[in-house]
């Protein structure tokens, strides 16, 4: 039986040895941490629970593609109970709020009402939201190994949408808002994004939870975990954690092993770097195994630029019904690390109980941090370690002073349990820039994919996110079918899901 190794316990990795073991193979995952999950992570504290990953997972519709995918993985299927908020986003500012309802009829409604001047703009942008609402991401194949009828197929699936998404994945969020008059609907389209995204990438979020296609199963990210996990196992997988790998033994044109930090050494017959590609390029391997595509991502800054977040988590001790599941306000200036900051993103897990306490609930913050702000952060972690966590501290008061400010009566109810910065995310999880997500898919750029494999290491495979930005957990879970399918095709054996 032919072995594999797997560097890396996330969704991607957990998926490529699900469909290994399926296939025939055995499987050892090396996770450097202490346990799987990777990106999609939670834990305590204080008795609450911290989820610091999906607030929505796309493949919720059993019609679509991807939630094929999860249901093979175990994450979906008819014993998961799925959430399924109205609401995508709730707005307020200057007095003034606004829904974006998963009812498309509903959301234009409330927006002409808003602003009947902008009867012209808000019908195109409804429309096109309900256009992205046909959109099917390909999650059975690589495009690569599709036959020609089902190559076809594809396209004629994708027709709808590709005839706007040409234009629009060549204007970013900034520009797009700018057709609105009303200041509320200009920051609906900022308000939940990094503004450098082309505008398709919104219009594919919102048409994606509008067609019931991006709910939250329950349990949230330690439910997608522990399932993936649970099932991995009971396949006969084994995972190592605690294992950073530090090198790569290569041979003549292979990979012969891989050493670990702890002294350690994996050896198989094929090899899948399931971790972030940064540590792939520019830790494991030489730089001459860096391919055009990456070399392209990582070079070109503006065509192809990355996002993290700052996540501040608050205990309430106070009933937040009134709140929606997610809510952005603009508020008073605040100071965060190097800028000022003017409004808050707030994540509600009321329908999360389990949460927190008896009584009580907690809420999430997030702060989009673009490279200059993980660079700041990483500075202060690295020469003063006080200011970083006096910095931490600092920018988590401001937000909890905002809320009470929008809000006040949550005054005197609320206390900071966890903050997460930019380079929280690099220490934990290795992520390049603190990026949880891939790169983004900017107006400068075309979107590209990567078919992961590195040119001159015949048993190396790559799996994860960053093959197929703007990443995210249901790219990282395709791109490990993906690889277990592109390994079977090259040993001529059948690939299995079932």
């Amino acid at each position: 039986m032919k072995k594999i190794a797997i560097i890396g316990g996330g969704v991607a990795g957990l998926s490529a040895g699900i469909y290994a073991l399926k296939s025939g193979f055995a499987c050892d995952i090396y996770e450097q941490h202490i346990c799987a999950g990777g990106e999609c992570t939670s834990w305590k504290r204080k008795g609450y629970h911290i989820d610091n990953c999906v607030h929505w997972l796309t493949g919720t519709n059993p019609q679509k593609e991807v939630y094929q995918v999860w249901k093979e993985l175990h994450v979906l299927g008819d014993d998961v109970e799925i959430i399924q908020n109205n609401s995508f986003l709730h707005l307020e500012s200057n007095g003034e709020s606004l829904d974006l309802w998963q009812d498309t009829r509903r959301m234009r409604k409330d927006m002409l009402a808003l602003s009947p001047v902008d009867a012209d703009a808000i019908n195109t942008f409804v429309d096109q939201v309900e256009t992205y609402m046909l959109m099917d991401m390909p999650a059975l194949k690589p495009i690569e190994q599709l036959s020609i009828k089902e190559f076809w197929r594809l396209l004629k699936k994708l027709r709808p949408v590709g005839k706007v998404h040409g234009k629009l994945s060549k204007i970013s969020l900034q520009q797009y808002a700018k057709r609105f008059k009303h200041p509320l609907l200009q920051k609906m389209m900022l308000a939940y994004m990094p503004a450098t995204y082309n505008v398709s990438s919104w219009l594919f979020v919102l048409g994606t939870f509008c067609s019931g296609n991006g709910a939250l199963p329950r349990g949230g990210s330690e439910g997608i975990t522990n399932r993936m996990v649970d099932l991995f196992l009971s396949l006969g997988g084994t995972i190592h954690t605690r294992k950073r790998a530090v090198n790569l033994t290569l041979g003549k044109k292979q990979v012969e092993s891989v050493q670990f930090s702890d002294g350690s050494v994996a050896y198989a017959d094929y090899y899948i770097m399931a971790c972030d590609t940064s540590v792939v390029f520019q830790k494991l391997l030489p730089a001459k195994y860096v391919d055009k595509f990456f070399a392209k991502h990582y070079s070109d800054k503006k065509a192809h630029p990355v996002y993290s977040s700052f996540n501040t988590y608050i205990a309430v001790d106070a009933d937040t019904s009134f709140l929606g599941d997610t809510t952005w306000f603009d508020c008073e200036p605040y100071w965060a690390v190097g800028k000022v900051q003017q409004s808050v993103l707030l994540k509600n897990f009321i329908t999360e109980p389990t949460f927190a306490p008896v009584g009580k609930n907690i809420f999430q913050t997030l702060l989009v941090q673009y490279e200059d702000d993980f660079n700041r952060w990483e500075d202060l972690y690295l020469h003063n370690l006080e200011q970083y966590k006096e910095a931490k501290h600092n920018l988590a008061n401001y937000v909890v002073k905002r809320i009470e400010q929008q809000y006040p009566q949550l005054a005197g109810k609320m206390e900071v349990v966890e903050t997460v910065s930019p380079y929280s995310f690099y220490r934990f999880c290795g992520a390049y820039k603190g990026s949880y997500m891939s790169f983004i898919l900017s107006p400068y750029a075309p979107k590209k994919t990567s078919k992961g494999r590195v040119k001159g290491l015949s048993n190396l495979y790559l799996s994860g996110q960053w093959l197929q930005p703007p990443g995210g957990l249901p790219n990282a879970a395709v791109t490990g079918r993906f690889t277990i399918q592109r390994l079977c095709k090259d040993l001529k054996r059948p690939f299995n899901a079932q």
